[in-house]
């Protein structure tokens, strides 16, 4: 028996209800990816007749596990045991997820009425992992208590990832493949014209779409921008900790499926026998393409080195570059909010074999391989700025800084440069205690209070103010969700972005705006990329 039933315009979904709160998971949006569909664009979903349990959650996307995605080994025993820690720590996160398989185009609801009376916001979450790991079903991502509030509803998707989602082969396998380079965000796409046709169904309201994501589900969010075909299905995004402004060249994308054919050893002209291999075949080829992602961020690698499997150019799908040099018109009316946490790459720094271990002597080294010759002015200003930081430190700090902070507020300029909506500017400085509080203000830690889900991941910790904050960071995402601003009672005035004010704000006990936060090592990253 199901406690709910809901009519979609493929048929009719039963789910359960568990404390006022409607839920439903496993919901298709397209058909099964795999046999004659693998590396196609998302096909049609076939309706069905009675009503189709949707009380569990849906396969998980073909994936290849944390422990087999790590990177370099640390080198020393207290180095391997923080690894396992972590590693550890990672699976907490996960919790016990679906098995993997290709009929994974599922999504998921929760909502708490299903009726139109009142306008509820429908915030939808693109989950992290890059474009080759993650899933919607993470207990971290939870929308228990933001529909709790009956203001929104929320919704979280699985879609196709790795060679499965974004393997170029639309030149040698031709129209039937059209899209192939980008079918993990076709899969998105198709995911946002279903809750556009069905939401209202579960009480949402399509015209108040929100798609937001921390790391890899903030580049998805930020790539949705330049998708013609996602152009008017969301109103507002909020990229948190992956402000990407360029996808994957037509050139790279070539040579990256030359390269993956090589390594399973098909020729071009017998691509078609891609759809036989077994995809964990396919997922070990896929790894022999890349460099380790924390290896790749140390050195400042391009991200097509350690993402080679990502959304491309492909002059249709997407036509040009999202964000670059400026926001292309297609996404320029879609309000934004943007930021990024104060020691956001750190964690993924840990598994490098100088984390603990940098003398000043090989910091040294290290800004002016990052910075060039600007390394010894970063190197001072950084110091200036963090007495007591140990070398550690300042050199996750760079790191963190180049990719995300500067980063972040790169992507908030070519944003504004494209004119039209507002964009507005956070980070988040509040730590956790977890893993005895090494991770600091941690990359995707805001997330657990943004959907007010703290009590329900081991990323937020233990913290007395957890309650204050996920209620503070909650109703802020919830009223940008609505209006497209976020400010509430609870926070000081908040304007959007502007070059001339530079208006951030910081989340943390005592959340407040900054005007130009740290104005000379901002202005060192812009003399750095030549702005």
């Amino acid at each position: 028996m199901h406690d709910v039933i809901v009519e979609t315009n493929a048929g009719k979904l039963g789910g359960v209800t568990e404390n006022g709160v409607h839920i439903f998971k496993g919901i298709p949006y397209g058909a099964s990816t795999a046999g004659a569909n693998r590396f196609r664009a998302p096909q049609p979903l076939e309706a069905w007749s009675g009503i189709r349990d949707a009380t569990r959650y849906g396969d998980t996307s073909p994936q290849r596990s944390p422990s087999e995605m790590a990177g370099g080994e640390p080198g020393d025993g207290e180095g391997d045991a923080r690894l396992s820690a972590f590693m550890g720590f990672l699976q907490g996160l996960a919790g016990d997820e679906p098995a993997q398989g290709e009929d994974c185009l599922k999504l998921n609801i929760w909502t708490a009425g299903l009726d139109t009376k009142k306008s509820r916001a429908v915030m939808v979450w693109l989950h992290g992992g890059a474009f080759d790991s993650g899933s919607g079903s993470w207990p971290m991502y939870d929308g228990t208590p933001l529909a709790a509030r009956d203001d929104v509803v929320a919704v979280t998707i699985n879609h196709r990832l790795g060679p499965l989602g974004f393997l170029y082969l639309d030149e040698i396998g031709g129209e039937k493949y059209a899209g192939s380079g980008n079918a993990g965000m076709l899969d998105i796409v198709q995911a946002l014209q279903w809750i556009r046709d069905n939401i209202a169904s579960f009480g949402g309201d399509p015209s108040k779409v929100m798609v937001y994501g921390d790391s890899g589900g903030a580049s998805k969010s930020a790539t949705l921008l330049g998708m013609p075909a996602a152009k008017g299905l969301f109103q507002r995004a909020v990229i948190m900790s992956g402000p990407l402004v360029r996808v994957r060249r037509l050139e790279t994308a070539r040579r990256v499926t030359q390269e993956f054919l090589e390594h399973l050893n098909i020729p071009a002209a017998e691509f078609h026998k891609l759809h036989d291999v077994p995809y964990p075949q396919l997922l070990e080829a896929a790894a022999k393409l890349q460099v380790a992602i924390d290896t790749g961020l140390a050195g400042a690698a391009s991200p097509e080195d350690f993402m080679p499997l990502q959304p491309m150019v492909d002059g249709k799908t997407i036509p040009v570059q999202p964000l670059d040099p400026v926001c292309t018109p297609i996404g320029a009316d879609v309000t934004t909010m943007v930021g990024s946490t104060q020691d956001d790459m750190k964690m993924i720094m840990l598994s490098m074999p100088w984390f603990g271990r940098m003398d000043d002597a090989g910091l040294k080294q290290f800004a002016g391989a990052t910075f060039g010759e600007l390394g010894e002015a970063m190197l001072a200003e950084y110091k200036k700025i963090y007495p007591n930081a140990t070398p550690t430190d300042i050199a996750c700090q760079c790191v963190t800084d180049r990719v995300m902070w500067a980063g972040s507020i790169d992507w908030a300029e070519r944003k504004i440069g494209g004119g039209g909506a507002p964009v507005y500017m956070y980070r988040f400085d509040y730590t956790t205690p977890a893993l005895g509080g090494i991770l600091g203000a941690t990359h995707g830690g805001e997330v657990p209070f943004a959907m007010n889900n703290y009590t329900y991941t081991p990323m937020a910790g233990e913290r007395p103010e957890n309650a204050a904050m996920g209620k503070l960071m909650s109703e802020t995402f919830v009223r940008f969700a609505h209006t497209g601003n976020p400010n509430h009672a609870q926070l000081p005035e908040w304007k959007p972005y502007s070059l001339q004010a530079r208006d951030t704000m910081v989340f943390n006990v005592d959340t407040h705006v900054e005007a130009n936060p740290r104005a000379q090592l901002r202005a060192l990253y812009a003399k750095k990329d030549g702005k």
